[in-house]
């Protein structure tokens, strides 16, 4: 009797070994807060921001729908993960977060890295979400601004940018966030947030996800797409570099092909931020797409 017991305990103890191996080997890089209620929308921040980038986002859409923030470890808070393809895991667990919560017909809005992780995402399960909204998200950004680079030639560029973040003193990664800031918003008043989220955030989650945005082409699966999906542009940030907004169109046009039931709105004035440089433009065209 004593031996089978013996036995029994070995057993129990074994497979809460096992729990905890499991959970140690899949970190959970998302948590979300729910505001609101009506048609769930989710809502995914770029890089080296946090959830509060939509405040005005969520003070315009809590009335009537019910929005899920979406927090990812690493940014706007110093957590971190080691995770062989951050990104990747980011969309998994965005998946399988609609899924088990049986979100009805969710609307995914993101920006920047948000908005290409919500197009992987429509790609990856073209059955669960009912509209994307991509705010200046594309499925392979790098070739906006340099034509004929790929996932393979990038490689050494993201390892250097990863290294670099990953060793950057605090007042040059100041400087740095400002000087990157001051590229994405027009409107000056808009800045000094969004600094502090970058300053706030993990530069090795972000360097990693930098480096992953690099190395990261998913054009090929944008046919997978059925959702209608609504794309804003950006174009004033690089005509000091000779780009006209035809130029830019083309360039999104080419990213965006592909998908079924697609619009692309570029902006006339703002910046990459554009929700913070041309709100009322902005907003009107989203209530426009939703009610569609």
């Amino acid at each position: 009797m004593k031996t089978q017991k013996l036995n029994w305990l070995v057993v129990c103890l074994l497979l809460a070994a096992i729990k905890t191996f499991d959970a140690s080997a899949a970190p959970q890089l998302i948590s979300t807060e729910i505001i609101g209620k009506g048609q769930p929308m989710i809502l995914l921040h770029g890089m080296s921001c946090s959830s509060e980038v939509w405040d005005e986002f969520v003070g315009k859409y809590k009335e009537n729908y019910e929005l899920h923030l979406v927090t990812i470890k690493g940014f706007g808070n110093k957590e971190n993960a080691e995770v062989d393809h951050y990104l990747k895991e980011v969309r998994d667990e965005l998946i399988a977060y609609t899924k088990d919560n049986k979100l009805k017909d969710p609307i995914l809005v993101g920006h920047s890295m948000g908005g290409f992780l919500g197009l992987w995402a429509a790609a990856e399960e073209p059955d669960i979400f009912a509209k994307v909204i991509s705010v200046d998200g594309v499925p392979y950004f790098p070739v906006l601004q340099m034509a004929g680079i790929t996932p393979e030639t990038a490689k050494p560029m993201a390892e250097s940018m990863k290294s670099a973040m990953a060793n950057m003193d605090e007042a040059t990664a100041l400087a740095n966030q400002k000087m990157i800031v001051s590229s994405m918003i027009a409107t000056e008043e808009k800045r000094e947030k969004v600094i502090q989220m970058g300053m706030n955030s993990n530069p090795l989650v972000v360097g990693q996800a930098y480096g992953e945005m690099f190395t990261t082409d998913i054009r090929s699966l944008m046919s997978k797409i059925e959702a209608p999906v609504l794309v804003f542009g950006s174009w004033a940030a690089y005509q000091n570099f000779g780009a006209t907004k035809e130029s830019v169109t083309i360039g999104y046009e080419s990213q965006l092909k592909d998908i079924q039931n697609v619009k692309l709105l570029l902006a006339e004035k703002a910046f990459h931020f554009v929700f913070y440089d041309e709100p009322d433009w902005f907003f009107n065209e989203v209530d426009k797409f939703l009610l569609e």
